[in-house]
């Protein structure tokens, strides 16, 4: 009976796994810049302006993404430079493990072959970074 529940507990976050697997996640990052990964990785979920309205709203009604446009505005007029980069690397401050409403970048961008090695780890940094820049330059003023 406990698989059941385990089963029906996934079944919700099903769809995002399709969302994310039929998308394009581009492991080398072609132009190096924070807004080619976000227009390839984030904006199916958070729109190409990063006001929260992508097309996976579409196909997964449940995801509430965030407007990334007012998290400076929403923070005291201070952009939470820390708060985004750990939301997107994802790695850290998670509960049990039980995060399905975004994408672990911190894991997806590592160098195949060369997962968690240093090497891979600080261009993992990096990529976020140039991301977590973009979304800063997007804030309304």
């Amino acid at each position: 009976m406990r698989s059941h529940q385990a089963i029906g507990a996934l079944l919700p976050a099903l769809p995002l796994v399709v969302l994310i697997c039929a998308f394009p996640t581009a492991r080398a990052n072609a132009d190096g810049t924070g807004k080619h990964d976000f227009d390839t990785n984030c904006a199916s979920c958070h729109g190409f302006d990063g006001k929260g309205h992508g097309q996976a709203l579409y196909v997964i009604p449940q995801v509430k993404p965030p407007d990334l446009t007012v998290l400076s505005k929403n923070n005291g007029g201070a952009f939470p430079t820390d708060r985004v980069y750990k939301s997107i690397d994802g790695r850290s401050g998670i509960p049990s493990h039980e995060r399905f409403d975004m994408p672990f970048w911190g894991t997806t961008f590592q160098r195949e072959g060369q997962e968690f090695t240093p090497a891979s780890e600080t261009e993992v940094r990096a990529r976020i970074m140039k991301i977590v820049d973009y979304v800063k330059s997007i804030q309304e003023k």
